[in-house]
């Protein structure tokens, strides 16, 4: 990126309209990633893609998620006038180096490259190959300072830092609500303990951006009993990390157990009951990404989750796309578009360099009415996520 994550996150929010969006902007806090330093190629001055390729990199789709994102992606750059072709890897940076440089020895042309890398820290080389043959978007994961120099476009799509931050909102609401009911917390002084199943342990970006911004909204105001890492990012991935992690925490009287994902939540639930607790009664699930079955959210045993569609990150990296290549430039900044009921229209206008998702909760009351995009809440989660 360009410059420390963690400053970018406390930089100061105004309401703006940037790219045909409605957004909120963040002042960016200074890096090499200038305007002048994104603007060198001129554009094609039409949004129309004419049969263009967008060349993407990424994981595997048989996680729901990425599947669903990369139907948006496909779907999008066909009613934007591209082609598309997407090649997957097993959650294996290796594997994913090995395929950009056997790409780009076949010598096909493409207008543009979106690599959705396993290991930002670990791209740098690879990302650095396809801007050489390509303007290159970064998607998903943070951009690594050491590669941001051969990232021409800027990133979009999920906001880590903000999944966390929303989740971390939404246990301190939580907290608040038992505390009007009377409800007596276990840990010292009367705070909360809270337990928090991440995704991996301390060694993917997107798990440890999350514990940040949720551990700096909740600091001083919880009694922190643990960080456990879900080698998996799916139900059984939680499951397996809780049923190891309850049991060591459970004599002091587990409060909160917040979770990085609701599809890893509903895995935590499955655990938790079987070590004798009653998740909505004796102990409560906040949650980050809204994937997986939306049951146990619907029946209060989850209490909230925060919306990551993936629909809208593979619509919005084609649209950011489209509008770099249209005008040949992006512009320094951060913005996180609004929660818009329709789709805002695409303009002819350069992108923000780091454009991020909306982060909404999600609660059983809500949940039937959402209209985000002229999509309701399993429309925006394509198959990422079931009633």
């Amino acid at each position: 990126m360009g410059f420390n994550k963690k400053d970018m996150w406390k930089t100061a929010v105004a309401v703006v309209a940037v790219a045909g969006l409605a957004i909120t902007m963040t002042a960016c806090s200074g890096g090499s990633s200038s305007s002048d330093a994104t603007s060198a190629a001129s554009g094609t001055g039409s949004l129309d893609g004419k049969g263009a390729l967008l060349k993407i990199f990424m994981p595997s789709t048989s996680n729901v998620y990425l599947a669903a994102a990369a139907k948006a992606a496909a779907a999008e750059a066909k009613a934007q006038g591209f082609t598309s072709s997407i090649v997957e890897n097993n959650w294996d940076q290796t594997e994913e180096d090995q395929q950009i440089q056997e790409w780009i020895a076949t010598g096909e042309k493409a207008a543009a490259v979106m690599i959705w890398p396993v290991s930002a820290k670990n791209a740098t080389a690879s990302i650095r190959a396809l801007s050489e043959v390509a303007p290159v978007l970064q998607w998903n994961q943070l951009i690594d300072p050491a590669s941001d120099p051969f990232i021409k476009i800027g990133y979009a799509g999920v906001s880590d830092l903000g999944i966390g931050d929303q989740t971390g909102k939404d246990t301190l609401t939580q907290i608040d609500t038992l505390t009007k009911a009377g409800y007596k917390f276990h840990g010292p002084g009367g705070l909360p303990n809270v337990l928090e199943i991440q995704l991996g342990s301390g060694d993917y970006s997107a798990g440890v951006d999350r514990d940040t911004a949720f551990q700096a909204v909740v600091k001083g105001k919880v009694n922190m009993l643990g960080v456990e890492g879900a080698k998996t990012f799916d139900a059984q991935g939680a499951f397996t990390a809780a049923s190891t992690a309850i049991p060591k925490y459970l004599s002091a009287g587990i409060d909160i157990i917040a979770v990085q994902t609701n599809d890893m939540g509903n895995g935590v639930v499955q655990a938790a009951e079987q070590n004798g607790l009653t998740p909505g009664k004796d102990v409560f699930l906040t949650t980050g990404t809204s994937s997986g079955s939306m049951a146990n959210l619907q029946s209060g045993k989850i209490t909230s989750d925060v919306l990551q569609s993936p629909v809208i990150e593979g619509t919005l990296i084609v649209d950011v796309v489209a509008q770099y290549l249209a005008t040949g430039s992006s512009v320094d900044g951060t913005v996180t578009i609004a929660s818009d009921a329709a789709k805002p229209a695409l303009t002819m206008t350069a992108p923000t360099r780091h454009t991020f998702m909306m982060n909404p909760s999600v609660t059983a009351a809500n949940i039937g009415s959402f209209k985000i995009w002229g999509w309701d809440f399993f429309a925006l989660m394509g198959d990422a996520a079931s009633k």
